[in-house]
């Protein structure tokens, strides 16, 4: 049995249809896909032969099989959002200044200025007037004048037909002046004796002076006649005759005017309230007194 070359290709088995695989075309590629490197061809004899590998040639009668063409993708229409959700854009501010009208520069009505001149005068004479009362209180620190009963006396003092008063009470008013470098002048002075609260007598005093730091007495008669009474008040009186304490209210009413030197006055007006206790009549005697002075 003759031995044949392998290499030979007349005595290489035939393969079988069934055994040969499909030819499968080979991939379609785009001319810009195609990759830039140069076509390299393998020697014939740098490939190993074999009897079981056989190499593909395409055959160029045969036709490939259509390819289906790309469709370029349509453009889809823009969703536009709905007409409420549609902010307006806010316009820049446009320049307004061309467009105001200034006002015609004017003269300052004379009153105006007048008016102003006036406010500015009389707020310097008020500020000027306030230092000048503070020094002078800083300098000669003026004191209020006090009132008090010294001594008072009830010579008598019953009731007509039981409700009609007859009194007759005396009383040693002392007026003093506490200030040191002030003296004081009472212009007007008038005194009220009441019983419980109802008034039942009065009396003027003439004007006087008191110097610093003096006291002025003055010896002033209250006499009340056939003055009318409550029957609740005559009854009152009776039980404090009977019980030998009997209180009367004293009530002043004074104009003074303060010397600050020779040529500084002040007048105010102030007023007194004592409350006094007495024994009964004929030879009454002030057993309590209490008074405050106010302006």
């Amino acid at each position: 049995m003759s031995q044949y070359d392998d290499n030979n290709p007349h005595f290489r088995p035939r393969i079988q249809p069934q055994d040969q695989p499909p030819a499968v075309p080979p991939p379609r590629i785009h001319p810009r896909q195609r990759p830039q490197t140069p076509f390299r061809q393998d020697h014939p004899a740098d490939v190993p032969s074999s009897p079981m590998l056989q190499t593909y040639q395409p055959d160029p009668t045969q036709s490939l099989p259509p390819q289906p063409r790309r469709q370029t993708p349509h453009p889809q229409p823009e969703l536009m959002p709905p007409q409420s959700a549609i902010q307006p854009q806010r316009q820049p501010p446009q320049n307004t200044e061309q467009n105001l009208m200034y006002p015609s520069p004017s003269k300052t009505n004379p009153i105006t200025w007048f008016g102003a001149v006036f406010c500015f005068i009389l707020w310097v004479v008020i500020i000027l007037g306030g230092l000048l009362v503070l020094i002078i209180y800083l300098i000669y620190r003026p004191r209020i004048p006090h009132f008090h009963i010294t001594s008072a006396t009830l010579n008598s003092a019953y009731l007509d037909t039981g409700y009609l008063l007859n009194a007759d009470l005396t009383l040693l008013a002392n007026f003093t002046n506490p200030s040191s470098r002030v003296s004081v002048d009472f212009n007007y002075v008038i005194l009220q004796l009441s019983y419980e609260n109802r008034l039942i007598a009065d009396q003027y005093i003439e004007p006087f002076s008191v110097m610093r730091t003096e006291s002025q007495l003055a010896n002033v008669e209250m006499v009340s006649s056939q003055v009318r009474l409550p029957m609740r008040v005559s009854q009152q009186l009776m039980k404090q005759m009977e019980s030998n304490r009997i209180a009367f209210q004293v009530d002043g009413l004074f104009h003074a005017r303060s010397k600050f030197g020779s040529v500084l006055r002040y007048s105010y007006w102030l007023y007194a309230h004592c409350s006094i206790v007495l024994t009964g009549p004929p030879s009454g005697i002030m057993v309590a007194s209490k008074c405050r002075t106010k302006r």
